[in-house]
């Protein structure tokens, strides 16, 4: 997603914008599809292993029943939800928090992990545990921008991103491979679960892809989606490729376009129209916790924005994304004071005030994951209630 500070690569991608406009650039072909296709098809011929994140409390509901049927087979005695938010290169922030917190001895197995756009690829290597901290670490701290996104900005205006994402599509790959699958597996066997946000851009809708589904379905395909679920899922719409995904319904073929889950909501928290439908969110564990990792900002951030187009039309956007944040935040505090959970959020300190010349700029990643890597090193700086709720 579109990050709190304005970047080189987010004003080019609006300078670019004006530009396809204005030369009206040709398209790719596409395969049409309806929106009845892209609720009945199979990504990939793997069949339950999504919904619509924003669906009607219908068309939750089973997703809702087997959700609570997991975490009753897994006989939790603590129950611990961990949500992760987008945040693009600042996802050295979570990372850094998971190192430390490892490092501090207090950090619990999660029940169940989150994640949307940089946080989906957080996500798995968060719920799998420590023995992936070095990976996880590898990630955010010994990557630059080669090694996640290649390619000419102005050949961009005649495919469908300005960057192609191949290089980080090969770095998934390098780590979620056999192995890896078989782990989120066997960890989804007992009643955990794994869930990843992206954006179905023709449908304009979030979608809630069950990893742990996709991971033990057999299918011969499944580690392919698996992969591109986590690539699109933080794969900034206009200034990265889409992920399409192959589907299939009633033997007819087609590509979904997903993006971004940010494009839709920051954070896979939890709905609040399903915390309005009540029901047995409480279970029979023993003590029930729910954390929040925003791999931003909380506070407002002050920068004065120059009068110029571009700017501040990214600066609206990255403002109404940080509006979108609060509100999420809101719903999963009361979420946890109506059922009994303890609240904790966690986000970069105002204290952070390094600025990065360029997009996913290593020193800059290394700095800000150093700075989490010590939070989590203090049991994590969670706070119990949102800053300034009460103020």
């Amino acid at each position: 997603m579109l990050l709190a500070r304005l970047r080189p690569l987010t004003r080019l991608v609006g300078a670019l914008a004006l530009l396809v406009a204005v030369t009206a650039c040709a398209s790719l072909p596409r395969t049409p599809y309806t929106e009845a296709d892209a609720t009945m098809g199979l990504p990939m011929g793997i069949p339950n292993v999504r919904i619509w994140a924003d669906g009607s409390l219908a068309e939750l509901g089973p997703a809702l029943r087997a959700f609570r049927a997991a975490r009753d087979q897994g006989g939790f005695r603590d129950y611990t939800i961990m949500a992760i938010s987008g945040g693009g290169e600042d996802g050295a922030y979570g990372a850094g928090l998971m190192n430390g917190w490892t490092r501090h001895g207090s950090r619990p197995q999660f029940s169940v992990v989150t994640g949307v756009s940089t946080g989906a690829l957080i996500a798995p290597f968060a719920f799998l545990g420590p023995a992936y901290d070095q990976q996880l670490a590898a990630v955010y701290t010994q990557t630059d921008f080669k090694d996640v996104l290649s390619g000419n900005p102005i050949a961009g205006l005649f495919r469908d991103g300005v960057y192609s994402t191949d290089p980080l599509r090969r770095m998934v790959a390098k780590y979620v491979d056999g192995p890896f699958l078989a782990r989120v597996a066997e960890e989804h066997r007992k009643g955990r679960r794994l869930l990843v946000l992206t954006t179905n851009l023709d449908a304009q809708r979030p979608v809630m892809w069950d990893m742990g589904a996709i991971a033990t379905s057999g299918n011969p395909h499944a580690i392919e989606l698996f992969r591109r679920v986590l690539v699109g899922s933080a794969s900034i719409p206009g200034a990265f490729e889409p992920m399409m995904i192959d589907v299939v319904r009633d033997g007819r073929s087609f590509q979904e376009m997903h993006v971004d889950g940010g494009t839709t909501m920051q954070v896979l928290a939890v709905p609040t129209k399903v915390a309005a439908a009540g029901g047995d969110f409480v279970g029979t564990a023993r003590t029930r916790n729910f954390y929040v990792l925003l791999n931003k900002k909380f506070s407002p951030d002050f920068d004065l924005t120059r009068r110029s187009t571009f700017v501040i039309a990214a600066r609206g956007f990255d403002t109404l994304m940080k509006s979108d944040t609060y509100g999420t935040v809101l719903d999963s505090y009361r979420f946890a004071q109506k059922y009994k959970y303890k609240f904790q959020l966690g986000f970069i300190p105002d204290s952070f005030t390094l600025k990065e010349e360029g997009v996913f700029e290593r020193s800059y990643m290394n700095a800000l994951y150093q700075v989490g890597y010590e939070a989590g090193l203090r049991g994590g700086d969670w706070h119990s209630v949102p800053p300034g709720l009460y103020n």
